[in-house]
């Protein structure tokens, strides 16, 4: 019984050792599934003694010379409960042990299958991001790349949905003390959210850029065109005061004068586009350069006539 009890406060402290991964890989599975099974091997080699001892404890009960008292009785059953409540622990325990090693490898395989799939995704994403279209390139080109930066900007946010779900797996990992000693699985997921964090924001960056290229040219091409429609309505109220209207001098002296307020007042709003469009010539490439240029061509034009 002596030996019993000592085997039995062994494995019972084997069984509760927290199982301690050096590697996240197959073979450090099998090393832990070969270790269990020679725990396993060492209970079964003890079961023929448990249950004998187990047995004799039975007999004890009815035999009346060991058991003459009630208080002796008491004893033998309160120890034949107690080493069956352990044995059948300890079997518990065993195959506990083993579903929990064969559960941590499916969870690692669920693991690495999900970050290789997010990892590659990554992987031509950040290809993508570090050679975009955003400088030195036409305006069409710009509006062109704005929209494909668009939508890849809302497929990075879609993929952080995969990444916040790498993130909850290793947290069960780490919670179930299923991680590896050597941190590779959380080396992947500081990796991969941090690779994710400065993609988003490499993305961020490029859109705004080429939102600020484009802007400039709309601001440009929205003012030029405000300029032009005041100077259509321009004309085409002189050409009637000149040759439509009834009114007498005096009157049309006064139209006159009125106009030319306007276009004094309007004056330092030309400037201010034919200045703008000056400096877009400057920062632009050759064939937009040109465009500018004749468009800036024809809005003196108008203002001389």
């Amino acid at each position: 019984m002596s030996s019993l009890r000592s085997w039995l406060a062994h494995i019972e402290t084997e069984l509760s050792r927290p199982i301690v991964y050096d590697t996240c890989d197959d073979q450090e599975i099998q090393r832990k599934l070969n270790q269990q099974q020679e725990l396993q091997r060492d209970i079964e080699k003890h079961s023929t003694g448990v249950a004998s001892v187990l047995n004799l404890c039975e007999v004890l009960l009815h035999d009346c010379d060991a058991c003459s008292t009630e208080t002796e009785c008491d004893s033998i059953q309160q120890a034949t409960r107690g080493l069956d409540r352990r044995w059948r622990n300890i079997c518990a325990m065993s195959m506990e042990r083993r579903l929990k090693i064969e559960e941590t490898w499916r969870l690692w395989q669920k693991f690495l299958d999900d970050y290789g799939r997010f990892e590659e995704w990554l992987r031509t994403s950040e290809r993508t991001a570090a050679l975009p279209n955003s400088s030195g390139v036409l305006y069409t080109v710009a509006k062109e790349e704005l929209k494909k930066f668009e939508a890849f900007q809302r497929q990075v946010q879609e993929c952080l949905t995969q990444l916040e779900l790498i993130n909850k797996q290793y947290r069960r990992l780490a919670r179930e003390n299923r991680t590896d000693s050597t941190c590779r699985l959380r080396e992947m997921v500081h990796d991969g959210n941090r690779r994710w964090d400065h993609l988003q924001r490499r993305v961020a960056s490029i859109l705004r850029r080429l939102k600020h290229f484009i802007s400039q040219r709309e601001e440009f091409e929205t003012a030029r065109d405000s300029i032009l429609v005041w100077l259509t309505e321009m004309d085409l109220q002189l050409t009637n005061i000149e040759h439509f209207s009834e009114c007498d001098v005096q009157a049309k002296i006064k139209q006159l004068r009125a106009f030319q307020q306007e276009i004094c007042l309007n004056a330092g709003k030309m400037e201010m586009v034919l200045r703008q469009g000056e400096g877009l010539m400057e920062k632009s490439e050759p064939l937009d350069s040109a465009v500018i240029e004749e468009e800036l061509e024809e809005l003196r034009r108008y203002c001389q006539e």
